[in-house]
């Protein structure tokens, strides 16, 4: 493939959508060939700003069949429908995280890669985060030996799960990116898991959603792990995110804390800590890990490359996620369904 990718993003107008947009707009390699969102006045200021089109749906599109690849950023629960249809025709594809919302949605775009010859690349954004890369390059080259105990955890703030309203589960919106970080970055897979939650918070709030979900995991090979998730942290917690990821070898020990990015601000507003790694904006231009992710998946979508996570990756950080809901459903140890 010569020249710039023409890259549409479907449901370019929400928080996610409207970065990949910009990160695509601003691309040498790439081209913001629309903007397609239901929301039509939304649709047409976005496609205004980044003087692209904008259409309603994919039909058009996939009729025109001048689109070389989608970047899809609708909640994780409308995954399935739009993946499926754009891979069916043969389509290449980012996919926002998580793959599905569920196990079978993923097998079914998973089938539909297959049965379609497009190609899926389902954006973990930390696979393009310097710190989590390199744990994983220190795991992979032996420099703590072998991993005998792992620990994640990812705590937000308590108006994401107010603004999601019961449309996501924390495991998924959040806990998504540490189980996949977790199988990853020790080469492990994670056999079975014992999870439990609490809904205080979101509860007040009228939201029918968890605040936060804790879960022992045992691996293949018999090293243990924990996995916490929380979106009930106050609002004016600094940051806005507390994540990180501790493990331990027999020869040596790593952490990985993404608490702070370098900078920190104190004023009568308060205290911040802004982002320095993920998408922030430096000189007007979006910069970061998603720069990082987008770029890669043009360039691999162009030279015909590899991406940096395979489908089968992907589906196994669902199948883990399936399996915390459901011990937390039963009560019970889960075995992780194999993909």
């Amino acid at each position: 493939m010569l020249g710039r990718v023409k890259v549409a993003v479907v449901g370019g107008t929400g928080f996610m959508g409207d970065l990949h947009a910009k990160v695509v707009f601003e691309s040498d390699s790439a081209e913001l060939a629309a903007i397609v969102d239901l929301n039509e006045e939304l649709g047409l200021k976005s496609a205004e700003k980044y003087r692209t089109r904008y259409v309603k749906n994919v039909d058009e599109l996939l009729a025109e069949n001048e689109v070389d690849a989608f970047i899809v950023a609708l909640p994780d629960r409308l995954h399935v429908d739009m993946s499926v249809k754009l891979l069916k025709a043969g389509k290449n594809v980012l996919l926002e995280k998580p793959m599905a919302d569920t196990l079978e949605g993923a097998r079914q775009i998973a089938a539909a890669e297959k049965e379609g010859g497009g190609r899926l690349m389902v954006g973990q954004l930390l696979r393009f985060d310097p710190r989590y890369a390199q744990a994983a390059k220190a795991v992979r080259d032996g420099d703590i030996g072998d991993v005998v105990h792992v620990a994640a955890k990812r705590y937000s703030l308590r108006n994401v799960g107010i603004r999601m309203n019961g449309r996501s589960s924390v495991c998924f919106y959040l806990g998504i990116h540490d189980v996949d970080a977790m199988q990853w970055v020790t080469g492990k897979k994670v056999k079975s898991v014992f999870a439990r939650a609490v809904s205080k918070v979101m509860a007040e709030n009228g939201v029918k959603s968890e605040d936060a979900i804790f879960a022992n995991v045992e691996y293949e090979d018999g090293t243990i792990g924990s996995l916490n998730i929380s979106w009930a942290l106050p609002d004016y917690a600094g940051g806005g995110i507390s994540a990180g990821l501790d493990i331990v070898g027999t020869k040596g020990l790593l952490k990985v804390d993404t608490t702070d990015h370098g900078l920190n601000i104190q004023n009568e507003s308060g205290y911040s800590l802004p982002d320095g790694l993920h998408w922030p904006e430096v000189y007007g231009l979006t910069t970061g890990d998603l720069k990082e992710e987008v770029n890669h998946f043009v360039a691999a979508v162009r030279d015909g490359r590899p991406f940096r996570i395979t489908v089968e990756e992907a589906m196994r950080a669902v199948a883990v996620n399936d399996a915390v809901l459901k011990s937390v459903e039963t009560g019970a140890i889960v075995e992780v369904e194999s993909v």
